[in-house]
C-alpha cells in the first residue's frame, strides 16, 4: 500500500512576513515561477460569473499583481462595468512527490483596477512576445474569423516587421489590469497532511497593513 495512503499529519505555514506580496514573492521564488497562470472570475451581465485564464505579468512599483487584456474582450467589458473580481493560482514547489508542497493562493473581494501609466503600460508591451505583439494588431477578441485570412494577416504582418516596415507599436486595443485584494488566502497541501491555511486581511490601506491569521481548510 501507498505509504501516503496509510499515515497522516497536519501542514502548518511558518514564519508569515507582515504583508501577503512578500509570502507571494517568496513563493513564486521557490516555484521558480516566472509567468504564471491565475483564474480569473468576473461579472457577467449575460452569463452570471465569467471566468478564464490570465497570465501575471508582475508587480507595479506599489506590488500590485497585474495582468494584460484587450480593449476588445468580453473580460475589459466585464471590469468596466463592474470592477469585482477574483484571482486564483496554483503553485508546486519542490521536485519529489513526497516533499511537494502545493499552494493555492486567492485574491478576495478585490476589485481589479485599469492601469493610465503609460510607462508601465509601454514596459509590459516591450515584454510581450512576437506572437502577442501581433494577435494584439490583427485580432479581434470573441469575433467570429475566417483561418485562411487570419493566417495571411499574420504572415503579411511578420513579414513586415522582419523587414524593418513595421515597428509593432503599441496597439490602442492594450492594456493592463492591477488587482487590488481586501483579502488574500494561501492554502498549503503536502503528501499525507491535512492543509493549512493562512489569510491576510486588510486594515489600513495607506499604511499597508494587514491582519494575519490562520484558517481551517
Amino acid at each position: 500500500m501507498n505509504k501516503m495512503m496509510n499515515s497522516s499529519d497536519i501542514c502548518k505555514i511558518h514564519d508569515l512576513p507582515s504583508t501577503p506580496i512578500e509570502l507571494f514573492n517568496t513563493l513564486t521564488k521557490r516555484a521558480g515561477a516566472k509567468y504564471i497562470p491565475m483564474n480569473l472570475a468576473t461579472v457577467d451581465s449575460e452569463f452570471g460569473v465569467l471566468n478564464r485564464t490570465v497570465v501575471c505579468r508582475g508587480l507595479t512599483d506599489d506590488s500590485e499583481i497585474c495582468f494584460a487584456t484587450e480593449r476588445n474582450s468580453r473580460k475589459y467589458k466585464n471590469l468596466k462595468e463592474n470592477p469585482k473580481s477574483a484571482l486564483t493560482m496554483l503553485l508546486s514547489v519542490g521536485l519529489e512527490d513526497a516533499k511537494r508542497e502545493t499552494w493555492q493562493i486567492r485574491l478576495m473581494n478585490a476589485c481589479a483596477v485599469e492601469l493610465d501609466d503609460q510607462a508601465i503600460l509601454s514596459k509590459f508591451w516591450q515584454e510581450e512576445p512576437l506572437f502577442a505583439k501581433i494577435r494584439s494588431h490583427i485580432v479581434e477578441c470573441g469575433k467570429p474569423t475566417n483561418h485562411e485570412e487570419l493566417v495571411i494577416k499574420h504572415n503579411n504582418l511578420l513579414a513586415d516587421y522582419q523587414s524593418g516596415q513595421h515597428p509593432l507599436d503599441r496597439t490602442p486595443s492594450y492594456t493592463v489590469f492591477k488587482i487590488l485584494p481586501k483579502i488574500w488566502d494561501f492554502y498549503k497541501s503536502e503528501p499525507g497532511k491535512i492543509a493549512d491555511r493562512v489569510q491576510y486581511k486588510l486594515r489600513d490601506n495607506e499604511l499597508n497593513e494587514w491582519i494575519t491569521y490562520h484558517v481551517a481548510a
